[in-house]
This record gives C-alpha cells, sequence and structure tokens, in this order.
C-alpha cells in the first residue's frame, strides 16, 4: 500500500506540474478506493466457521468479523453432510444449513468427505480420529 501511495503520489505530483490538475485528484481518490477495498477484504478473512462433533451432538459456530456468534447444533447421529447445486450443506430432521460458502469446489469436496467420514464413525461407535486435510482453512 506504501508503495502504491508513493508512486501514485509521484505520477499526481507530475500531473500536476503539467497542468492536469483533476488527473492528482483521482489518482488521490484511487488510493482511498484500494485502501478501503484492502480493509475490507481484511475484515471480511476475519469470518470463522468452527465445525465440532462431540456428545452427540454436532455444532456449528459461526464467528462474524465483528466478534458475534452464533451456534446451530444439531444431533450427530441424524447429521447428514452433502453437496448440493455447488453448495456444502449439513441437514439433520429436516433443518438445514449451509456451511463453508466460502471454499472453493475442492475444498468444499474435502470438507463433504471428511465429515462424511467422521459421522460414519461416530455412528458405528468408532473412535473419530483426527484428520489433517490438505485445505489450510481445517486444522
Amino acid at each position: 500500500m506504501s508503495l502504491f501511495t508513493f508512486f501514485s503520489f509521484v505520477y499526481g505530483v507530475l500531473f500536476l506540474r503539467l497542468g492536469a490538475w483533476p488527473v492528482f485528484g483521482f489518482l488521490v481518490l484511487d488510493i482511498l478506493l484500494v485502501y478501503v477495498a484492502f480493509r475490507l477484504n481484511f475484515r471480511a478473512g476475519q469470518q470463522q466457521e468452527n465445525i465440532r462433533l462431540a456428545e452427540d451432538m454436532f455444532t456449528i459456530t459461526r464467528i462474524s468479523p465483528n466478534g458475534a456468534s452464533v451456534v446451530e447444533e444439531f444431533q450427530a447421529y441424524w447429521a447428514r453432510v452433502r453437496i448440493a447445486g455447488g453448495h456444502l450443506w449439513v441437514t439433520s430432521r429436516g433443518e438445514s444449513s449451509e456451511i463453508g460458502n466460502f471454499l472453493g469446489e475442492d475444498e468444499k469436496e474435502e470438507v463433504c468427505n471428511v465429515l462424511t467420514a467422521a459421522l460414519a464413525t461416530y455412528r458405528s461407535g468408532g473412535i473419530i480420529q483426527p484428520s489433517r486435510p490438505s485445505t489450510s482453512i481445517m486444522s
């Protein structure tokens, strides 16, 4: 951002000295718009979605960039994970919730496979081993 500001300022001063003063104003506006875009992108990056399978509950905790959290709980035995229409859904007893709307298609497929395997292991009474999917958003 500093490098972008520096070059915009240098070119703005150059155009200002050549008499094209409106260009300087547009370059300042350009700097402000890029700054706002970076801030909004950074803020959106603070969003979190945590999924937990424990004590007979499949819990989804969504934490917004401002820190507010929303918790959704499903009975784990009846929970199913599926991909429909490019969206990743958790369904249980008629209730549905979309998860991972910020993921790419490959990551959604991988998360679906990991959660489906964990739910199958839970239903069979096995011990769920923590997995290490290749996606960086899961740990």
